[in-house]
Protein backbone atom coordinates (compact mmCIF):
# COMPACT_ATOMS: atom_id res chain seq x y z
CA UNK A 1 0.00 0.00 0.00
CA UNK A 2 2.67 2.40 0.97
CA UNK A 3 4.34 1.75 -2.67
CA UNK A 4 1.54 2.42 -4.48
CA UNK A 5 0.67 5.88 -2.57
CA UNK A 6 4.43 6.36 -3.38
CA UNK A 7 3.82 5.76 -6.97
CA UNK A 8 0.60 7.44 -7.03
CA UNK A 9 2.06 11.03 -5.28
CA UNK A 10 4.76 10.76 -7.77
CA UNK A 11 2.55 10.21 -11.00
CA UNK A 12 0.47 13.24 -9.81
CA UNK A 13 3.96 15.85 -8.75
CA UNK A 14 4.53 14.82 -12.68
CA UNK A 15 0.93 15.57 -14.03
CA UNK A 16 1.02 18.62 -11.99
CA UNK A 17 3.92 20.09 -12.81
CA UNK A 18 3.50 19.08 -16.91
CA UNK A 19 -0.10 21.17 -16.37
CA UNK A 20 1.03 23.61 -14.80
CA UNK A 21 2.51 24.95 -18.22
CA UNK A 22 0.36 25.10 -21.21
CA UNK A 23 1.17 21.72 -22.34
CA UNK A 24 -0.05 18.59 -22.02
CA UNK A 25 0.72 14.38 -20.98
CA UNK A 26 2.63 14.31 -24.36
CA UNK A 27 5.31 16.46 -23.26
CA UNK A 28 7.63 14.34 -21.15
CA UNK A 29 8.77 15.21 -17.29
CA UNK A 30 12.32 15.01 -18.82
CA UNK A 31 11.18 17.12 -21.95
CA UNK A 32 10.05 19.59 -19.50
CA UNK A 33 12.87 19.85 -17.49
CA UNK A 34 15.01 20.34 -20.36
CA UNK A 35 13.68 23.08 -21.28
CA UNK A 36 13.14 24.64 -18.09
CA UNK A 37 17.00 24.42 -18.09
CA UNK A 38 16.88 26.95 -21.43
CA UNK A 39 17.58 24.12 -23.76
CA UNK A 40 15.90 24.45 -27.07
CA UNK A 41 14.07 21.01 -27.60
CA UNK A 42 13.12 19.53 -30.83
CA UNK A 43 10.47 17.02 -30.66
CA UNK A 44 9.75 14.86 -33.82
CA UNK A 45 6.50 14.20 -33.93
CA UNK A 46 4.58 11.59 -35.97
CA UNK A 47 0.98 12.98 -35.84
CA UNK A 48 -1.19 15.71 -34.79
CA UNK A 49 -2.24 13.64 -32.07
CA UNK A 50 1.41 13.98 -30.64
CA UNK A 51 1.84 17.88 -31.03
CA UNK A 52 2.31 19.00 -27.00
CA UNK A 53 0.78 22.27 -27.04
CA UNK A 54 -2.58 22.99 -25.01
CA UNK A 55 -3.59 26.80 -25.24
CA UNK A 56 -6.67 28.59 -25.16
CA UNK A 57 -5.97 30.70 -27.38
CA UNK A 58 -8.40 30.42 -30.64
CA UNK A 59 -5.99 31.48 -33.53
CA UNK A 60 -3.35 29.41 -32.40
CA UNK A 61 -5.91 26.41 -31.86
CA UNK A 62 -7.05 27.54 -35.43
CA UNK A 63 -3.59 27.01 -37.17
CA UNK A 64 -2.91 23.86 -35.37
CA UNK A 65 -6.41 22.39 -36.46
CA UNK A 66 -5.16 23.45 -40.04
CA UNK A 67 -2.36 21.28 -39.53
CA UNK A 68 -4.55 18.04 -38.49
CA UNK A 69 -6.17 18.75 -41.71
CA UNK A 70 -3.09 18.80 -43.63
CA UNK A 71 -1.69 15.83 -42.43
CA UNK A 72 1.78 16.18 -43.00
CA UNK A 73 4.10 13.16 -43.22
CA UNK A 74 7.02 15.06 -41.77
CA UNK A 75 6.43 17.02 -38.37
CA UNK A 76 8.52 18.81 -36.11
CA UNK A 77 7.86 20.93 -32.65
CA UNK A 78 10.80 23.01 -31.04
CA UNK A 79 9.79 24.25 -27.91
CA UNK A 80 12.33 26.86 -25.13
CA UNK A 81 10.93 28.26 -22.21
CA UNK A 82 12.99 30.88 -20.70
CA UNK A 83 12.36 33.23 -17.67
CA UNK A 84 11.00 36.43 -17.61
CA UNK A 85 13.77 38.02 -15.43
CA UNK A 86 16.10 36.71 -18.33
CA UNK A 87 14.97 39.86 -20.01
CA UNK A 88 12.26 41.96 -21.81
CA UNK A 89 11.45 42.76 -25.13
CA UNK A 90 11.13 39.22 -25.90
CA UNK A 91 8.32 39.78 -28.25
CA UNK A 92 9.55 43.12 -30.20
CA UNK A 93 12.86 41.12 -30.66
CA UNK A 94 11.08 38.11 -31.80
CA UNK A 95 8.95 40.38 -34.17
CA UNK A 96 11.82 42.70 -35.83
CA UNK A 97 13.97 39.20 -36.30
CA UNK A 98 10.82 37.46 -38.02
CA UNK A 99 9.98 40.95 -39.98
CA UNK A 100 13.10 41.37 -41.52
CA UNK A 101 12.99 38.84 -44.37
CA UNK A 102 15.91 39.19 -46.29
CA UNK A 103 17.85 38.64 -43.15
CA UNK A 104 16.83 34.67 -43.62
CA UNK A 105 19.59 34.70 -45.68
CA UNK A 106 21.78 35.03 -43.00
CA UNK A 107 20.49 31.66 -41.05
CA UNK A 108 23.23 29.11 -40.76
CA UNK A 109 22.13 25.39 -41.97
CA UNK A 110 24.60 22.48 -41.00
CA UNK A 111 24.09 19.46 -43.13
CA UNK A 112 24.27 16.27 -41.35
CA UNK A 113 24.84 14.53 -44.31
CA UNK A 114 27.60 16.70 -45.82
CA UNK A 115 29.20 17.99 -42.17
CA UNK A 116 29.08 21.58 -43.97
CA UNK A 117 27.30 24.81 -43.25
CA UNK A 118 25.85 26.93 -45.30
CA UNK A 119 22.88 29.60 -45.93
CA UNK A 120 19.56 28.29 -45.02
CA UNK A 121 18.25 30.30 -47.35
CA UNK A 122 19.94 31.73 -50.48
CA UNK A 123 17.64 33.93 -51.96
CA UNK A 124 14.77 36.46 -50.71
CA UNK A 125 13.07 38.95 -52.09
CA UNK A 126 10.05 40.65 -50.68
CA UNK A 127 7.56 41.21 -53.22
CA UNK A 128 4.69 42.74 -51.09
CA UNK A 129 4.77 43.96 -47.45
CA UNK A 130 1.32 45.51 -45.87
CA UNK A 131 0.18 46.17 -42.58
CA UNK A 132 -2.87 46.61 -41.34
CA UNK A 133 -3.59 47.13 -37.18
CA UNK A 134 -1.09 44.38 -35.40
CA UNK A 135 -0.77 42.18 -38.86
CA UNK A 136 2.11 42.54 -40.96
CA UNK A 137 1.61 40.16 -44.24
CA UNK A 138 4.45 39.40 -46.56
CA UNK A 139 4.65 38.12 -49.80
CA UNK A 140 8.35 36.67 -50.70
CA UNK A 141 10.23 35.09 -53.34
CA UNK A 142 12.34 32.01 -51.55
CA UNK A 143 15.25 29.61 -52.46
CA UNK A 144 15.98 26.97 -49.85
CA UNK A 145 18.09 24.37 -51.39
CA UNK A 146 17.86 21.75 -52.46
CA UNK A 147 14.89 23.25 -53.48
CA UNK A 148 14.02 25.77 -56.57
CA UNK A 149 12.67 29.41 -56.17
CA UNK A 150 9.50 28.78 -54.67
CA UNK A 151 6.86 32.27 -53.35
CA UNK A 152 6.11 32.14 -49.54
CA UNK A 153 3.28 34.04 -47.67
CA UNK A 154 4.39 34.57 -44.25
CA UNK A 155 2.29 36.59 -41.67
CA UNK A 156 3.11 37.79 -38.25
CA UNK A 157 0.30 39.30 -35.75
CA UNK A 158 1.93 40.54 -32.59
CA UNK A 159 0.56 43.54 -29.67
CA UNK A 160 4.85 44.19 -29.23
CA UNK A 161 4.26 42.96 -25.55
CA UNK A 162 2.66 39.85 -24.90
CA UNK A 163 2.16 37.73 -27.92
CA UNK A 164 3.31 37.12 -31.64
CA UNK A 165 2.06 34.94 -33.93
CA UNK A 166 4.49 33.65 -37.24
CA UNK A 167 2.88 31.74 -39.78
CA UNK A 168 4.68 31.47 -43.26
CA UNK A 169 3.23 28.52 -46.27
CA UNK A 170 3.86 28.14 -49.71
CA UNK A 171 2.09 29.54 -52.36
CA UNK A 172 3.56 27.16 -55.46
CA UNK A 173 4.38 23.81 -55.60
CA UNK A 174 8.24 23.41 -54.90
CA UNK A 175 10.28 21.32 -57.24
CA UNK A 176 13.60 19.82 -56.00
CA UNK A 177 16.36 18.49 -57.78
CA UNK A 178 16.03 14.88 -55.63
CA UNK A 179 12.62 14.55 -57.55
CA UNK A 180 10.93 15.43 -54.06
CA UNK A 181 7.99 17.66 -55.21
CA UNK A 182 6.05 19.73 -52.20
CA UNK A 183 2.63 20.87 -53.39
CA UNK A 184 1.15 24.28 -52.81
CA UNK A 185 0.18 25.14 -49.10
CA UNK A 186 1.99 21.65 -47.77
CA UNK A 187 5.46 23.39 -46.61
CA UNK A 188 4.00 25.30 -43.19
CA UNK A 189 5.82 26.98 -40.13
CA UNK A 190 4.02 28.76 -37.27
CA UNK A 191 5.93 29.97 -34.08
CA UNK A 192 4.08 31.39 -31.14
CA UNK A 193 5.66 33.16 -27.98
CA UNK A 194 3.35 34.56 -25.19
CA UNK A 195 4.08 34.82 -21.09
CA UNK A 196 2.77 32.14 -19.10
CA UNK A 197 3.30 33.26 -15.64
CA UNK A 198 6.55 34.18 -14.96
CA UNK A 199 8.35 32.58 -17.93
CA UNK A 200 8.07 33.12 -21.91
CA UNK A 201 7.03 30.25 -23.87
CA UNK A 202 8.46 30.04 -27.53
CA UNK A 203 6.81 27.23 -29.64
CA UNK A 204 7.83 26.61 -33.00
CA UNK A 205 6.24 23.77 -35.21
CA UNK A 206 7.40 22.64 -38.78
CA UNK A 207 5.41 20.78 -40.84
CA UNK A 208 5.87 19.06 -44.96
CA UNK A 209 3.47 17.10 -46.79
CA UNK A 210 5.85 15.25 -49.37
CA UNK A 211 5.48 11.95 -51.29
CA UNK A 212 7.24 9.12 -49.52
CA UNK A 213 10.41 7.78 -51.62
CA UNK A 214 11.79 4.36 -50.22
CA UNK A 215 15.15 4.81 -50.76
CA UNK A 216 15.15 8.76 -49.74
CA UNK A 217 12.85 9.09 -46.48
CA UNK A 218 15.28 9.12 -43.97
CA UNK A 219 17.41 11.88 -45.69
CA UNK A 220 14.45 14.28 -46.17
CA UNK A 221 13.48 13.50 -42.39
CA UNK A 222 16.96 14.30 -41.07
CA UNK A 223 17.62 17.29 -43.66
CA UNK A 224 13.85 18.75 -42.55
CA UNK A 225 14.61 18.29 -38.89
CA UNK A 226 17.62 20.32 -39.28
CA UNK A 227 15.82 23.15 -41.31
CA UNK A 228 13.52 23.21 -38.92
CA UNK A 229 15.87 23.57 -35.64
CA UNK A 230 18.06 26.15 -37.61
CA UNK A 231 15.06 28.40 -38.38
CA UNK A 232 14.53 27.82 -34.47
CA UNK A 233 17.57 28.42 -33.01
CA UNK A 234 18.75 31.30 -35.21
CA UNK A 235 15.45 33.26 -33.83
CA UNK A 236 15.53 32.48 -30.46
CA UNK A 237 19.84 32.65 -30.62
CA UNK A 238 18.67 36.57 -30.88
CA UNK A 239 16.97 37.06 -27.22
CA UNK A 240 20.20 36.08 -25.62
Amino acid sequence: MKFAFTFFAGFFVLVSASFAFPFNSKLSEQELDSALNGEILIRNISSYKNICLDVENAEVNSCLDELRELNPRYFVEVLQIRKASDGDGVIKKLSELLSNVESYTKIPYYSERHKTTTPLYSYCKILSDSQADEMRNFTVDMEMPPFEVYTADISIKTDYENFLLYKSKNLNDMACISFVRVKENNLRSIVVAFKHDEYWIIYGIGAAKAPKIKFLTHRIEVAFISRVKAFCSFATSFLD
